[in-house]
């Protein structure tokens, strides 16, 4: 090929730029433009390199909340369960109908659409569907509703899933194995939501948009296609049994099966609108329900500071498991005291055996020690002690909250399941697409991770108590933590609030002296006959020393 082939002609390159433009416009007509007159909440997509580590970590189970997992196959059997949710609110506040639900919504789509990763293809009807069933599922089975069943309950009597549901908040969720009138009630939540919809069309006929809307959500022929799929759903509910609140829970908090929480705090406005429940009711339900889960941690979070302001579930979660900020004055303080004592120390020390420029060659450019963890063994092997944090009322803390107290580091105790290590990738998840969140999560992930590096490092934590698994191995136990951290970006030299307690340890790492003493109690002084022996030891040398001084005494100064 020629140069002059090579070259595009005057026409060719003037096509090119217009289907460039073209493309270009489309792009920019696709941008979201933010508005700042609200925090922008961010659900993304988690990257795929990131996904196929754990698909299970990142994939809902048997529901999905919200359009990244919409439409699965493997989740339309709990499709009903969500009409059946939107049924059970109509009719626990008959005064309000489909169009309200759907008008407050409407209001909002355009705000929830930004908080979601670009590649929502729904359009605005579908995402409206989708936000509305998503917000309704996720208001019954939180949301404690009893103070507003025990008002007008005229338009309840007619539906078995209210009855069923009445029984069952109480624990939270309810039972899907325990409707057996699975036909009349997907008839009358088809009927109900027809019946609203005419109504609502008859007498607010002027707001054609919203009653197409109505109409469009409204869709006989999706209801009559979750009937086709009735007995699907009945066998997979009948397979899932007990399972069922472990596996909401575990579909609820998963990063990319959130929705924003103003729509469920907009559905359950419309739901309390003529009725006296305070405006905080949905989010305190909502953080009691989650005290219930966390429970199984140490948290420091109490009644009277749970969050009020939080973006989703996952984001709710995530508060209760931060480090407690009541301490954090007094801990950095005690801690750069720490430090300073033992980087005295060991200087000093290593200065009178002409070892310092030894260690000051492993020192960073501003005379601190490297920003690195090592192994419990290591740490362990250099006098480290390890102990279980025990949690008080008068001074509570989060699992996060590792301090570092004379030679002896506190952990709080930590149960490992595979549902906790669930948690611990999408709180890593959260924290790496979100950074206005912090990134307390991946530094404790990271920190533990490498303190659990081996087996034997697992089985020391464990002897001391601060750690329990179900796992087969503790070999099992090390790889889950080393791969939580597979794929994470974290500064070791940047602005986390383990990094006080990194340079404190790594200080009594290098002390020299700190070694020899720990060297010294494992290898001699463990078992406590041979301490008895080398304190025998030790009483018979100073007595043979002291006759030895008194016969040299006398014998030179004779009486």
């Amino acid at each position: 090929m020629t140069e002059v082939e090579d070259i595009m002609s005057d026409i060719e390159i003037e096509e090119l730029g217009n289907s460039m433009k073209g493309a270009l416009t489309k792009n920019l007509l696709l941008d979201i433009v933010y508005d700042s007159a609200f925090e922008f909440c961010l659900i993304p997509r988690i990257h795929e390199h990131i996904r196929v580590i754990d698909r299970y970590s990142y994939e809902p189970i048997i529901v999905s909340i919200g359009p990244y997992h919409d439409g699965s196959p493997a989740l339309s059997f709990m499709e009903r369960e969500k009409w059946n949710c939107l049924d059970y609110l109509l009719k626990l506040n008959c005064e309000k109908g489909l169009k309200d639900y759907l008008t407050i919504v409407n209001g909002l789509e355009k705000r929830a659409r930004m908080c979601y990763s670009g590649d929502v293809k729904m359009n605005k009807r579908k995402l409206l569907q989708t936000l509305l069933l998503g917000g309704c599922f996720v208001l019954v089975s939180l949301v404690g509703l009893n103070e507003l069943i025990s008002g007008d309950q005229s338009g309840l009597s007619s539906s078995p899933h209210t009855r069923i549901l009445e029984e069952d908040l109480s624990s939270g969720l309810h039972n899907v194995t325990a409707r057996n009138e699975g036909e009349q009630m997907n008839m009358r939540t088809q009927n109900a939501m027809k019946g609203t919809v005419v109504e609502q069309q008859s007498v607010n006929s002027k707001h054609s948009g919203v009653e197409n809307l109505v109409l469009e959500i409204e869709l006989c022929s999706e209801t009559s296609g979750h009937q086709t799929g009735q007995c699907l759903y009945q066998d997979n509910a009948q397979l899932i049994g007990q399972w069922y609140d472990v596996f909401v829970t575990h579909d609820l908090l998963l990063l990319e099966n959130q929705i924003p929480f103003f729509i469920v705090e907009g559905i359950y406005e419309v739901l309390t609108s003529n009725k006296m429940v305070p405006t905080t009711t949905c989010k305190s339900s909502v953080a009691q329900y989650m005290e219930k889960y966390v429970s199984f941690y140490p948290t420091a979070i109490r009644e009277s500071n749970r969050p009020k302001d939080f973006d989703h579930l996952l984001h709710l979660c995530h508060m209760y498991f931060r480090h407690s900020s009541n301490q954090d004055e007094h801990d950095d303080l005690s801690t750069r005291h720490y430090i300073h004592q033992f980087l005295q120390l060991g200087r000093d020390y290593l200065s009178n055996l002409g070892l310092s420029r030894n260690v000051h060659l492993g020192l960073s450019h501003d005379g601190h020690f490297p920003n690195r963890w090592r192994r419990a063994t290591q740490y362990h092997e250099a006098g480290i002690e390890f102990s279980r944090r025990t949690q008080s009322e008068r001074n509570p803390h989060s699992l996060l909250d590792i301090k570092l107290r004379g030679g002896v580091l506190e952990i709080p105790f930590l149960f490992v399941d595979e549902e906790s290590i669930v948690r611990f990738r999408n709180f890593i998840a959260l924290e790496q697409t979100s950074p206005q969140v912090g990134n307390d999560v991946t530094a404790y992930i990271i920190f533990m991770a490498k303190l659990m590096s081996m087996p034997d490092d697992v089985a020391l934590l464990a002897r001391k108590g601060v750690i329990a698994h179900h796992m087969r191995t503790d070999k099992e136990v090390s790889q889950l933590f080393t791969r939580l951290t597979k794929g994470v970006v974290f500064d070791f030299y940047g602005n986390y609030y383990l990094n006080p307690l990194c340079i404190a340890l790594e200080a009594y790492y290098q002390n020299r002296l700190h070694r020899w003493v720990a060297w010294l109690r494992h290898n001699h002084l463990s078992n406590p006959w041979l301490v008895v022996a080398a304190l025998a030891g030790v009483i018979v040398l100073f007595c043979t020393i002291a006759q030895t001084v008194l016969t040299v005494e006398s014998y030179v100064n004779p009486k």
